[in-house]
């Protein structure tokens, strides 16, 4: 139980006094690792195991810091290449969770209007035809479609927003390649 309780104190410290930069520091010893293997004629589109561990290593770092990539290589790399695939990489999941952003906002207003639109026909059927099958019907219809409507704009869209800010983050970190001489006695050479 004192464990529980020093990482508790550990993790609420590091929450008050968290880095400006974390760095994911990435292995690769070839190519193949970095870039899809359906690249035909340019290394464009990152490889999606080295995507997954990017997104899976920066989800369990402070969410309110700045990343950077740091790429180990015993190869020399081609910068721009590189680059590019992440960002791209990224660009497009970021796009792509701010469509999905968009696309749940607008559902769930089409659901909620739906809830109401049945809550009204609900109020109305009990003051002049009051049917208790029809009632019941409308009833359960205007609750699930208004329940829908704030579970999608709340629910559903705050784990959107939290993906979405993860792939700008990932998008915006610094990346840096680092070149290790593996054969030689552990010389770095950096190229930014």
């Amino acid at each position: 139980m004192e464990s529980v309780k020093n990482l508790k104190k550990e993790l609420k410290s590091r929450d008050n006094s968290f880095n400006d930069i974390e760095t994911i520091n990435v292995k690769v010893k070839h190519e193949e690792e970095i870039y899809s293997g359906y690249n035909y004629d340019r290394n464009e589109v990152l490889n999606p195991a080295l995507s997954d561990f990017l997104v899976e290593k920066a989800e369990s770092l402070h969410k309110r810091s700045k990343l950077r990539i740091k790429i180990f290589s015993d190869f020399s790399l081609e910068e721009h290449e590189l680059f590019s695939a992440i960002k791209n990489k990224f660009k497009g999941e970021f796009e792509s969770y701010e469509r999905k952003l968009k696309q749940t906002a607008i559902f769930s207003l089409v659901v909620l209007i739906l809830g109401i639109l049945f809550l009204g026909i609900f109020v109305l059927e009990e003051m002049f035809f009051h049917n208790v099958v029809l009632s019941i019907i409308l009833e359960i219809a205007s609750w699930v479609f208004i329940w829908e409507a704030v579970n999608s704009f709340f629910l559903e869209r705050m784990t959107l927003k939290e993906k979405w800010r993860q792939m700008a983050r990932l998008y915006d970190a610094e990346i840096e390649v680092v070149v290790l001489d593996l054969d030689g006695i552990g010389a770095e050479k950096e190229i930014n």
